[in-house]
């Protein structure tokens, strides 16, 4: 029987919401089960399956009969409480994976080592559960019977493991066999080196036994192999047999990581997703063999009930043409770790093997006697792991109204519907630079109820939300605004959050003075803002709840109870701040978003310092007075308060392409910002004297000394109305060499000294010196190219007119009205420079090794 969904249970084997017909039967082995989304149903339409998966019937899967261009299926597992226009996967403790793109999701997270891949008309795509754990469990997305995708799924209430599925943009047809139906499950295994699973650009040659990169551009990422079983039973080492080695380079790498990242990052450093081992290509050679292995406490693998894929402690070790080279132990997550190769350039051909050294029988007895050596070691530093992450209640400074139940794993948070008000608990440890981030699952909020996080004092109000108090900031779900010492002005207007999200607040940077809070949902940046205490003992982590008739729970991980915050990379545009509904295209760095009749913005996630000196657009579209371009902005976390009364001091440094400044540049041009620190001894979060430059096609053409604030300068691209995307460009987000000498510095520095004077003069007369000194030339070409001036008077008139007549706004944001315009002759730079001494720093460790781009400037 068709049953058309309604939003409404049917029975109780489906939950079912939007325009889905479905068949709505009892179901038997073997049974298909018809899908369909009627044509022109565009948005999400959900159905779940009611009874769970479990060991037993731990498979379903879907033949794809009927899509359209754009259709989107989503296929995999949730639980009862999932909202019904949300896809399994966007989800806490839900798994899914998308038709459309590939893309693989668990609790909102889709980055993993399997990328997967999409399926469409013809298909067959089935969901299997390959371990049931007592806290999280492992997921196998198969393709046509191929393993294309694992990941964890978390959660340890098996009941809650329902097939769920979501479609849009309809005709769709599916024939759906549910757990029940389904005979037997799809048989893999990870000697058969084609159910490895791995990028399309990467082919199985079946008569060399090889893995071959097979694209026609050279390699410049690293492509993944992953076996579809972990190491475990039968079978717990593997090796890569080298294949390729070209000279310096870096040649494979083999790894040992779980399934998917784990969320959040374990508090341990014994319990790691990823053990990674890079070779040295000056002793490997061509048929050499690197490997990985783990061996289970002798004491524990021979009992008949024994587990090879709990979680327990094992001894991973690394061996060299059969010799054990090196070894720790490690506590292996549930489900066991999965054996993983890397190709890159100069070692695109490997050959794995997991058969000739299965268990290295003849390193058995040494290998007893490393893990018998380091056992205790490593369950004592579990042991001091346990005493640090402890929390109790009479660490918290709570409301009486609020429920506290303490796990192992996190601090759950209940606020009846019946209690009235706004009711805060604040944990009575700062957050500090090493352990300087916390966590809140959202499990149970109604959209008329409300949840506040952010960082306060110890003497916050018991009835207010973080932000809405001096000193104090936060983020609110009912608004999405975040909020510091009651403002919420800025540039990133910030997005709500509701049941089934997980939100974060990470001091991001310490300064003395002021400090930045860095907010997250589902493990991206939303938005920054100043945190404007300079005691760090008052950076208490602070949660307010409001129920409002209905009753909220929040689960939260204090920053003791884990490693740390997501890390991000500045040159993954998914990583920076964007407005709520932006799609980012990676083949072209570019960013879409949606209509708005207003500016939006977006921000990267971490201020401009010693490791990342420089960003630029690329200026892709045509721009005139009706249709003008991206603004490309230095600015502060949010705007400064009080704001600055000094011409060296903004919170807004702003160029746009309008009016006369639209002469500098043209379609296809790139224009960035960048930062020369003077003094090296100085913390690049800390107040100090920069040097600003603004450049197009890397030729800097106008500098400046300003101060930066505290936090530093945040990299900001305004787009005004009409004008939905905006290209990024990367390869030059570290400038090591510029023209800028030794004695333009001097000049500079010199000149800033002197405008402080008079500033301090004016203020002395009772003045304001950033209204007296509006209008006043403070952007200027390079000293060290004015000799060169009259060269450049013999290029071509068109060079000149894009090299002069400029107009660079700069502004504090709110004092608008004191906006500097200057008309300045640019002049061509230098194209000789000294080359700048790269410092490490926190940031620039941050992401992955595309995040420190270097590039000369002329």
């Amino acid at each position: 029987m068709m049953i058309l969904a309604n939003g409404s249970m049917h029975g109780s084997k489906f939950r079912c919401a939007g325009d889905i017909i479905f068949d709505d039967v009892d179901i038997s082995p073997g049974q298909i089960c018809n899908v369909q989304l009627k044509p022109f149903s565009e948005t999400c339409n959900f159905l779940q399956y009611q009874k769970p998966l479990s060991p037993e019937k731990p498979y379903f899967f879907a033949q794809i009969r009927t899509l359209t261009y754009n259709s989107k299926i989503t296929l995999g597992i949730a639980g009862p409480d999932i909202a019904p226009d949300s896809h399994p996967g966007n989800w806490l403790n839900s798994v899914g994976y998308h038709s459309n793109t590939g893309q693989c999701y668990t609790s909102h997270q889709c980055v993993a080592n399997t990328e997967g891949e999409k399926f469409g008309i013809g298909d067959v795509f089935g969901v299997l559960v390959t371990y049931f754990g007592d806290k999280k469990s492992t997921v196998i997305f198969l393709k046509n019977g191929s393993p294309v995708a694992t990941r964890f799924l978390f959660g340890g209430d098996h009941s809650r493991y329902l097939p769920t599925i979501s479609l849009e943009n309809g005709p769709i047809d599916l024939g759906l066999m549910w757990p029940e139906a389904a005979m037997g499950v799809p048989q893999y295994s990870e000697k058969n080196m084609l159910h490895w699973i791995r990028p399309l650009s990467v082919k199985y040659d079946v008569m060399t036994n090889m893995f071959v990169y097979a694209g026609e551009e050279k390699l410049t990422d690293e492509l993944i192999i992953q076996s579809p079983h972990p190491l475990a039973g039968d079978i717990q080492h593997f090796e890569v047999i080298i294949q390729e080695m070209v000279p310096n380079s870096p040649g494979p790498s083999v790894s040992l990581a779980t399934c998917s990242p784990l969320i959040p990052t374990p508090s341990s450093t014994l319990a790691q997703d990823y053990l990674r081992f890079d070779l040295n290509n000056k002793v490997i050679k061509v048929g050499h063999k690197i490997g990985w292995g783990v061996h289970y406490n002798p004491e524990e693998r021979n009992r008949p009930n024994f587990n090879p894929k709990c979680e327990q402690l094992v001894y991973c070790y690394i061996t060299a043409n059969m010799e054990i080279i090196t070894g720790q132990m490690m506590m292996q997550p549930e489900g066991g770790f999965y054996p993983v190769v890397l190709l890159r350039d100069g070692a695109t051909r490997v050959t794995i093997d997991v058969e000739s050294n299965p268990k290295p029988i003849g390193h058995n007895q040494l290998l007893d006697e490393r893990f018998k050596a380091e056992f205790s070691q490593a369950k004592k530093a579990l042991q001091n792991d346990l005493v640090n992450k402890e929390v109790k209640e009479s660490m918290l400074r709570k409301s009486q109204d609020v429920a506290v139940t303490i796990t192992d794993q996190f601090c759950r948070l209940k606020l009846a519907a019946d209690k009235t008000g706004i009711h805060v608990v604040q944990f009575n440890k700062p957050l500090t630079e090493d352990s300087n981030f916390f966590l809140l699952f959202i499990r149970t909020l109604n959209e008329d109820s409300g949840v506040g996080l952010g960082v306060a004092g110890k003497d916050f109000p018991a009835n207010k939300y973080p932000g809405k108090f001096r000193p104090s900031v936060g983020w609110t779900s009912r608004d999405g605004k975040l909020y510091r010492n009651m403002r919420h002005d800025g540039n990133l207007s910030g997005e709500r959050f509701q049941e089934g999200d997980m939100v974060g607040c990470e001091m991001e940077a310490f300064a003395s003075e002021m400090s930045v809070a860095l907010f997250t949902k589902n493990m991206r940046p939303v938005a920054t803002a100043y945190y404007t205490q300079s005691n760090k003992a008052e950076f208490l982590p602070t949660i307010s709840l409001c129920a409002n008739g209905h009753d909220v729970v929040i689960d939260v991980y204090w920053q003791n109870m884990m490693r740390g915050a997501p890390i991000f990379s500045v040159v993954n545009l998914e990583h920076w701040c964007l407005p709520p509904g932006s799609v980012v295209d990676h083949s072209t760095n570019t960013v879409h978003v949606k209509d708005h009749s207003a500016p939006v913005s977006i921000q990267a996630p971490y201020s401009l310092h010693k490791g990342y000196n420089h960003f630029e657009i690329r200026l892709t579209k045509d721009f005139g007075p009706d249709c003008p371009p991206p603004a490309i902005v230095l600015s502060t976390a949010t705007p400064l308060d009080p704001p600055p009364n000094s011409c060296l001091k903004l919170d807004f440094l702003r160029f746009w392409a309008v009016d006369e400044a639209s002469t500098l540049v043209q379609v296809g041009d790139l224009v960035g910002w960048g930062l020369l620190y003077i003094d090296d001894t100085v913390h690049h979060d800390e107040e100090q004297l920069v040097i600003c430059y603004l450049t197009v096609n890397h030729k800097i053409l106008l500098v400046r000394v300003i101060y930066q604030p505290p936090g530093g300068f945040y990299p900001l691209v305004v787009l005004p109305p009409g004008l939905n995307e905006v290209s990024l460009e990367f390869s030059a987000s570290i400038i090591k060499q510029h023209p800028i000498t030794s004695n333009d510095v001097d000049i500079l520095v010199g000149e800033a000294t002197a405008l402080m004077q008079k500033e301090k003069e004016i203020i002395q007369a009772g003045g304001d010196p950033s209204t007296e000194l509006a209008g006043a030339a403070l952007f200027r070409s390079l000293p060290s190219a004015e000799a060169r001036k009259q060269d450049l008077s013999d290029n071509s008139s068109d060079s000149v007119n894009r090299q002069r007549g400029g107009t660079i706004k700069d502004k504090t944001v709110e004092k608008s009205g004191k906006t500097n315009k200057m008309s300045t002759t640019i002049t061509e730079s230098s194209i000789k420079g000294k080359k700048l001494k790269r410092v490490p720093s926190k940031k620039s460790l941050r992401g992955d090794s595309k995040s420190s781009r270097s590039c000369i400037i002329l």
